[in-house]
Formats: structure tokens, C-alpha cells, sequence
């Protein structure tokens, strides 16, 4: 729907009124008219014109002082003023425009130059309260943007090419103890003390990671006071229009809290984990004796019975004993016992005690070592625990009449994509074990929620 312009005339001479107000009509603008100034600010006033066009020599208030009383004011100094007047030397129009006017047509006046510098004026109006609309959207996103950012819980900054703070807002003020005032200008290094400062205050990282990548770091960060505090670091980069690294985004917060609850959590885990242990020791010990004192004493039923006790009470003795070494793991507390073993014994146990499962689902296990002997130094407890794991696995995701093979082979030499630790890169010779079975495997759903605390996926049963 195209919107039509609204026009003012002004001018005390009724002729000149109806001729200029019959040519913008004609042209299909809207137009209405006053014969004096003062009739004319109350009707700009009353509702805002698109466009002035305004005589000079009126009785009472000239079309000067119109012209003054409008642009001094901001709700009207934007309207443009167009002066026809009769007085046209060089100095009438200097002296028009200096009062404020934004064009100047003597009379008698061209209808074509008239109707061109009206339209004129009105595009550039039209454009004016555009730019002037966007400037005042922005302008209110960006105080929402601001407020939005100044009252999140983490702290969030960003920095230059040069890695100078920008913008800092109130949680990094509060965790770092460094006022807006005191961070604006200072160098990343100056407030962060990153454990690698060539990714975390460096913008010529990006190179290494990527336009879509993050950076995370956890350290404990200095506070202006000395203090320490805990903080997990995110980091993004700035790109420009033509992919140039312009900044950095960093948020941060302070995780004390969250590693004093997870602390407490798992004090609570360990607790009730050693309270419940106790008991299901003495209730699988006493089932033993009991069974060995009644056996050949007591009927079949009564015997299963007590069968069904210990194997249900080794089972949640088994349950307890690995959400123990799960609690010892995430506290740092595991105590392996390292020593001189065959990976090769490690391996036939661990086979052989699935075999019973494998069985009743007809897989068949096969060994494929690529030596008699595989002399490692290692814990054997919790090698057997992985090896029994994989393998039931296996079995779990492998349906009836499958295959299962165990392959064990020296590496003779690294390949890109193997795995890696300082550990492995010193290493002389390392042991490869890979577990294949040809079952239907894990669902891309399931694959990244396989490694959660307490994660099942279902297998084929």
C-alpha cells in the first residue's frame, strides 16, 4: 500500500494558496493549507506534515520565525521546509536558509523545478525517518543486549585484534575484581593468567582451531586482590565480513561452588556406598555358611533358595564395589596395583569368563594374538574388568549365531588417527587390543551418551 505524502501550504494570498495547493493535489498528495503562522504551528502541531511549504511576508509571525520555532524543536525539526516567497535576490535565499529553511523557490515559480524540488525533499525525508527508525531499533537492541549481558551470571568479554579488553561486564567485574574502568584497554595477559597464553590470549589461534570451534579451559584464575578462584574459560572468535580474526568473545564463570557440591556429592555416594557394603558382605558370608552347614540337611527348594541369596547378594556386592571405584576415580583417589604380567593371561580369563554368555546366545569368541606372550606392567584387576566389559559388549550387541574376535598385535608403527598421550608417544612398543564382533553395533543416537555415568543402551534382547 503506497502512502501518501502529507503536505502544509502556507501563504496569507488565498490565489497563491489554491494554485499550489491544486498542482500537489494533482500529483495526488495529500495537502492542507493555513493563511498565517500562527494557524500553521497549531496545525503542525495537531498532526505532523511530511512537508512545509511556507511564504515569507505574512502578517503577525513571518514565515521566518515559522520557519526558526520549528527547527529549534526536536519533535519537528526534521519536517523540511520548503520557502516560496517573492523575494528573490541571492541574499533573500542566504538569509532564508541561514532562519533554517531547506530549499528556496522565488515566485513566480516553475510547476516542473516546483514538483521536482517537492519530491525531492519528500525522498529525502522519507529516507531520513528511515535511517533515523533503524538507528533507533538498534539503538534500543543494543541497551537490550547490554542489560541482557550485564545481568547474566557469567562473566563475558571481548577483546581486539591487538587482544585489548573492549567490553567487560558486571560478573567478569565481580569474579575478577577488576572494575569496567580498570579492565577497558588492558591486555587480555594482564588479568588472565592462562596456563597457555598462546591459545588463551592469542587472536592468531584461530589458525589452529578453526572459524567453528571453541576453546575451553579450566584453571584457577588470579583476582585483583590475590585471591584464587576456579573458572572454566569459553572462548569464540570474531570474524570479519572477509574472514579476517578481528576479536575474541570469552565467557567464563566461577565453578568453586559447582566442585564444592560435586565434592559433597560424592563424600555422600562414598559414605552410603561403604555403609551398604558392610552389610552385603556379612549376608554373603553367612549365606555360605549357612549352605554348608544344611547341605544334604535341608530339601532342593530351600537349597536354590540360598543359592539365589548369594548370587543376588554377590551381585549387588559387585554393583556397590563398582560405584566405589567409580567414586575413587572421580575423586583421583584409585590406587592401581601396577606389576610385571602376561596380557596374554589377562585376555584367555577374560574370554573365558564370557564364554558362558556367548554361548547361550551361540557366538562364537575367537583369539587372534599376534604372540605366545604379551609381558606388560599393569594392573591385572582392572585390565580384566575392560577386557570383560568390551567383551560383553560385544556380546550384547551381537545377535545369536555371530562372531566375536580378540586381536592382539605389537604395532610396528603409528598411524594418523591412533590414539595418542605422552604416555604412547614414548613408548617403545605398544600392545594394540581390538575387540570386533559382526553385531548391529551402537545407534549414532546412542553413541554420545555411551561414556555418562550409569548410561545403558539397549542390545539385542
Amino acid at each position: 500500500m503506497e502512502i501518501v505524502s502529507n503536505i502544509l501550504v502556507v501563504d496569507d494570498n488565498r490565489n497563491n494558496l489554491e494554485l499550489l495547493s491544486d498542482i500537489l493535489k494533482m500529483e495526488g498528495y495529500y495537502v492542507r493549507t493555513a493563511r498565517n503562522g500562527e494557524t500553521a504551528l497549531k496545525e503542525v502541531y495537531q498532526r505532523m506534515p511530511d512537508l512545509i511549504l511556507l511564504d515569507i511576508m505574512m502578517p503577525g509571525i513571518d514565515g521566518y520565525r515559522v520557519c526558526e520555532t520549528l527547527k529549534k524543536k526536536p519533535e519537528t525539526r526534521n519536517i523540511p521546509i520548503i520557502l516560496v516567497s517573492a523575494k528573490s535576490s541571492i541574499e533573500d535565499t542566504i538569509e532564508g536558509l541561514n532562519h533554517g529553511a531547506d530549499d528556496y523557490i522565488h515566485k513566480p515559480y516553475n510547476e516542473m523545478e516546483l514538483l521536482a524540488r517537492v519530491k525531492s525533499a519528500l525522498q529525502m525525508k522519507h529516507l531520513h525517518d528511515e535511517v533515523r527508525h533503524t538507528n533507533r531499533m538498534l539503538s534500543n537492541q543494543k541497551e537490550q543486549i547490554e542489560t541482557i549481558i550485564n545481568t547474566m551470571g557469567e562473566g563475558l568479554f571481548s577483546v581486539n585484534q591487538e587482544m585489548e579488553i573492549v567490553f567487560f561486564n558486571a560478573a567478569a567485574e565481580e569474579i575478577t575484581g577488576y572494575s569496567f574502568r580498570e579492565a577497558i584497554g588492558r591486555r587480555c595477559t594482564e588479568i588472565f593468567n592462562c596456563p597457555d597464553d598462546a591459545d588463551c590470549c592469542n587472536v592468531a589461534a584461530a589458525e589452529s582451531f578453526g572459524r567453528d570451534r571453541k576453546i575451553v579451559k579450566e584453571f584457577n584464575l588470579v583476582r585483583k586482590d590475590g585471591s584464587t578462584v576456579p573458572i572454566v574459560k569459553s572462548t569464540r572468535f570474531i570474524f570479519s565480513a572477509e574472514g579476517e580474526v578481528i576479536g575474541r568473545v570469552e565467557v567464563f564463570r566461577d565453578i568453586g561452588k559447582d566442585k564444592e557440591l560435586e565434592q559433597k556429592k560424592a563424600d555422600f555416594v562414598s559414605m552410603v556406598i561403604h555403609d551398604l557394603k558392610n552389610p552385603l558382605t556379612t549376608i554373603t558370608i553367612c549365606d555360605k555358611i549357612v549352605l554348608n552347614e544344611t547341605r544334604g540337611v535341608i530339601d532342593e527348594d530351600l537349597t536354590k533358595l540360598l543359592q539365589n541369596i548369594e548370587t543376588s547378594a554377590n551381585h549387588l556386592l559387585n554393583l556397590v564395589n563398582e560405584l566405589l571405584d567409580l567414586s575413587k576415580l572421580d575423586s583421583g583417589t584409585v590406587e592401581y596395583n601396577k606389576q610385571r604380567i602376561d596380557m596374554n593371561d589377562v585376555m584367555e580369563i577374560s574370554i573365558n569368563t564370557q564364554r558362558m554368555i556367548s554361548r547361550n546366545k551361540e557366538i562364537e569368541i575367537e583369539k587372534d594374538f599376534g604372540a605366545d606372550r604379551f609381558p606388560i606392567v599393569g594392573d591385572k584387576d582392572y585390565l580384566m574388568r575392560v577386557m570383560i566389559n568390551l567383551i560383553g559388549n560385544a556380546i550384547k550387541f551381537t545377535p545369536e549365531g555371530g562372531k566375536i574376535r580378540v586381536i592382539a598385535n605389537i604395532l610396528s608403527e603409528r598411524t594418523p588417527g591412533d590414539p595418542s598421550s605422552p604416555e604412547l608417544d614414548a613408548a617403545e612398543r605398544i600392545l594394540q587390543i581390538s575387540i570386533v564382533d559382526n553385531g548391529r553395533g551402537i545407534s549414532e543416537g546412542d553413541l554420545p551418551t555411551i561414556f555418562e555415568k550409569y548410561r545403558r543402551v539397549r542390545g539385542t534382547t
